[in-house]
């Protein structure tokens, strides 16, 4: 399984409907920054290299391990951890090279004792509402009527104009065993985000999909700021075996 396009399954338009009251909420929004510590020539447009770069590291790397907060010292870290937003991104931009590609918005994260839990987020009893949670009551009435059983993690990854983010895995262990679900969703075609085959981009045309991670994956600069939104936990039985999607009781 690589895609799975599910737009004759999801109807898009009510999140679409709620593009303004979403961006109200992310601009309110306390941002969490997605700065990467990553090597000069992936920025540089030599696509190959960058692939070769990430498939050489695969062991260390990750959506979180290729943070620049990586390679920060406990004494660093103990600076860096009570900074604002903007602090922080300026810190890791100069102190550590890195490269911030766009932006997280939590609306429902991982507690912290589980941080350590690669699978938290697809729990409810390990995810929790976060500070930005009121600012997305609409957007939240709208998720519930997905066809989750469970639901955990919620997050927007907002993109920056002109920035390619950072290609990445998210794990490359045996995660789709039918216990792990997540909708990822585009509105407008925002984002022109592509999954990645040996050294091919596979892009995803549709605004509703559920994918497998293992593949790097990221998207391509646009000349706009856009969000995508993607909420995690388990999909019903039912719309699995409609869909052809791997379901397993927990």
């Amino acid at each position: 399984m690589k895609i799975v396009a599910l737009d004759h399954y999801i109807d898009i338009k009510p999140l679409e409907d709620l593009h303004l009251k979403n961006c109200l909420g992310i601009a309110k929004s306390k941002l969490t920054p997605s700065t990467r510590y990553i090597p000069g020539y992936e920025m540089g447009d030599n696509f190959r290299l960058a692939v070769d770069y990430k498939n050489a590291e695969i062991d260390r790397i990750s959506a979180v391990a290729d943070n620049a907060t990586e390679y920060l010292t406990p004494e660093e870290y103990f600076y860096y951890k009570d900074l604002s937003y903007v602090e922080q991104r300026k810190f890791l931009e100069l102190y550590s090279k890195g490269y911030t590609d766009g932006d997280f918005v939590r609306v429902r994260f991982t507690k912290k004792e589980y941080l350590q839990d690669k699978f938290a987020t697809f729990y409810a009893d390990k995810t929790e509402e976060s500070i930005n949670y009121p600012h997305f009551t609409e957007l939240m009435d709208w998720v519930k009527t997905l066809p989750f059983q469970e639901i955990g993690r919620i997050l927007f990854f907002v993109t920056r104009q002109y920035m390619a983010s950072d290609m990445h895995y998210d794990r490359r262990d045996e995660w789709y065993n039918g216990r792990f679900h997540f909708m990822w969703f585009n509105p407008f075609s925002a984002k022109k985000f592509f999954l990645v085959d040996g050294y091919e981009k596979e892009y995803i045309d549709s605004k509703v999909a559920f994918f497998n991670t293992s593949y790097l994956h990221g998207n391509d600069a646009v000349p706009y700021s856009a969000y995508s939104l993607r909420v995690d936990g388990q999909l019903t039985e039912e719309f699995c075996k409609r869909t052809g999607i791997l379901w397993t009781k927990r």
